[in-house]
């Protein structure tokens, strides 16, 4: 049973860095999301300004816009992509922690069973008179 606790306790350990490495990723995703959108309104704004762009600049703030605008898309696929991954190892960090507790619980109560099975064992030496009084009682641990 130490062996299956072992890997089971590892496993919970390997399933909470993956979460949080796919959290880590969703948040930075989101960072270059909010980024770009930054990026897009300055260059709305500039578009409105007073002063008025040369024909020129305007052209290439149009083609820096679409661009951005673009990968404004692709950032935003990249940060739902994710967000499905982060939500996916937090359900398998779950179901892993749900197992080391089910591993817990069989282990306690086969220590118990252990525990009532040599009670019993010495009770029924007693009854048979073949074990001191003693004998019976468990001994701590």
């Amino acid at each position: 049973m130490k062996t299956r606790d072992r890997k089971i306790r590892r496993i919970v350990a390997v399933q909470e860095q993956l979460h949080r490495m796919a959290e880590w990723q969703l948040m930075e995703s989101q960072a270059k999301e909010r980024e770009l959108h930054d990026r897009q309104l300055r260059l709305i704004g500039s578009f409105s300004g007073e002063g008025g762009l040369a024909e020129l600049v305007a052209q290439v703030a149009s083609r820096s816009l679409r661009v951005a605008s673009v990968e404004h898309s692709v950032r935003a696929e990249e940060t739902e992509r994710h967000a499905a991954v982060a939500l996916d190892e937090m359900r398998k960090l779950k179901h892993a922690l749900k197992m080391a507790e089910v591993a817990r619980k069989r282990a306690a109560h086969a220590q118990e069973k252990r525990v009532l099975e040599d009670v019993m064992g010495r009770m029924a030496l007693r009854s048979a008179g073949t074990a001191p009084v003693e004998a019976i009682l468990p001994v701590s641990e």
